[in-house]
């Protein structure tokens, strides 16, 4: 849309091709059947959010964001550069419901952030999309346990095994050699540090991200997961202990 319809040429392809769904729609749609069978209900959110909520509501430092010269109300401030505020705000107005059990919600949508690195044509966009999976646990409890159990269950279906050191810590090791998994693709993580952007979101000491390792590459963070902060909760006017994680998908094509 940001190139223009009317800059289109029109041509003949000049090969013959069979259409077919992307990878990263395809693997999107996969999980979403799989994070609703572990019972998990799918929202799909506003694109657009205030800046309270994407930033300061999460207790996050305000960063760049695509921006609208002339939003219609505070709420249309920017882009969301974060799956969870759409989340929180869904837990925020469903207090009447039942939270006995835990309330679980998920998301996998695009988020959207500036980039002036990567133009692939004259029309200088400056932003980029980028596929996130989030999801939600709010409880009698924080559901941590929960969350940490859907971070291994994506992995698993995306094939990628954990490394040595994180199956140790697992009850369930000797089950590892039936693991379908693909070669040089693994898994761990590691507790979240003080003073980075997302940290101020979690409780402290109760969040970790989660570090991917591909064949021929160094090892990268693809998310984070644990406890929200207090103070976020009372900021979305959330009344029960919740657990999150936000992971890239497209890192694991």
């Amino acid at each position: 849309i940001a190139y223009g319809y009317n800059n289109i040429v029109k041509r003949v392809p000049t090969t013959a091709t069979v259409g077919a769904e992307q990878p990263l729609h395809a693997l999107g749609d996969l999980l979403r059947e799989e994070i609703a069978r572990a019972g998990y209900i799918e929202v799909l959110t506003h694109g657009l959010c205030s800046k309270r909520d994407n930033f300061t509501a999460l207790r996050r430092p305000i960063t760049a964001a695509v921006s609208l010269s002339n939003p219609a109300n505070v709420e249309y401030q920017v882009v969301r550069t974060t799956l969870l505020p759409g989340l929180m705000k869904t837990l925020q107005h469903n207090k009447s419901a039942s939270f006995a059990n835990g309330f679980k919600l998920f998301e996998i949508s695009d988020i959207v952030l500036p980039d002036d690195e990567h133009v692939v044509t004259d029309t200088i966009v400056g932003a980029k999309n980028v596929r996130k999976v989030c999801a939600v646990y709010a409880g009698p409890t924080s559901g941590f346990e929960i969350i940490h159990g859907l971070v291994d269950r994506i992995m698993t279906l995306t094939e990628v095994a954990p490394e040595e050191e994180y199956i140790k810590n697992s009850a369930k090791g000797a089950e590892e050699k039936y693991r379908v998994a693909r070669e040089g693709w693994y898994y761990t993580i590691q507790e979240l540090q003080e003073g980075g952007e997302h940290s101020g979101t979690y409780f402290p000491g109760r969040a970790a991200e989660v570090l991917l390792t591909k064949p021929g590459e160094e090892k990268v963070c693809i998310g984070t997961f644990g406890i929200l902060h207090p103070e976020v909760l009372e900021n979305f006017d959330v009344q029960y202990p919740s657990s999150c994680v936000e992971l890239d998908l497209e890192s694991l094509l």
